[in-house]
């Protein structure tokens, strides 16, 4: 392994562990605000749901594709092996649904709760807690993230 492949393989690594912080802050946040009852427990909660979707995962993700081809490509790995197949099938599956579903609903609280005055839980945020979608697309995103991990860690030969 040369020097230039290694340095690609850290960076993708640190990428990784990046984009997964952002699952785990989320998925705690996710829980959390849920909970809350007062708007300024929202608040927070929700700003640091947006932070991730579009400061973190953004950046964590380009970072894990732009290393993760150049890693690729000095290992010598052709991209239509079955593992790295499957894996970036789900890990732009997993992009697509952050961008069409989790970064709107993220951006949606963020919003709401920036515009309720201090007090409980405004029905708007309350009704938007209530929308089922980010819910389960959420831990269905981390599922198919540590599955991808699986398969670039163990790199099964089916």
């Amino acid at each position: 392994m040369d020097d230039l492949a290694r340095l690609f393989k850290t960076l993708h690594v640190i990428a990784v562990v990046l984009l997964g912080s952002g699952f785990v802050l989320e998925a705690i946040c996710g829980i959390m605000v849920a909970r809350a009852t007062q708007v300024a427990e929202v608040r927070v909660y929700a700003r640091l749901m947006a932070l991730s979707e579009n400061v973190l995962s953004p950046i964590a993700a380009v970072a894990i594709a732009v290393f993760g081809y150049a890693a690729a490509e000095r290992f010598g790995y052709p991209l239509d092996l079955t593992w790295l197949a499957l894996g970036q099938v789900l890990f732009y599956l997993i992009a697509i649904l952050a961008i069409i579903i989790l970064r709107p609903a993220a951006n949606e609280l963020n919003r709401l709760a920036q515009n309720a005055p201090d007090g409980p839980v405004t029905q708007d945020i309350a009704v938007r807690l209530r929308k089922p979608l980010p819910s389960i697309i959420g831990p269905l995103t981390s599922v198919a993230f540590v599955f991808v991990i699986y398969l670039m860690v163990a790199k099964p030969a089916w």
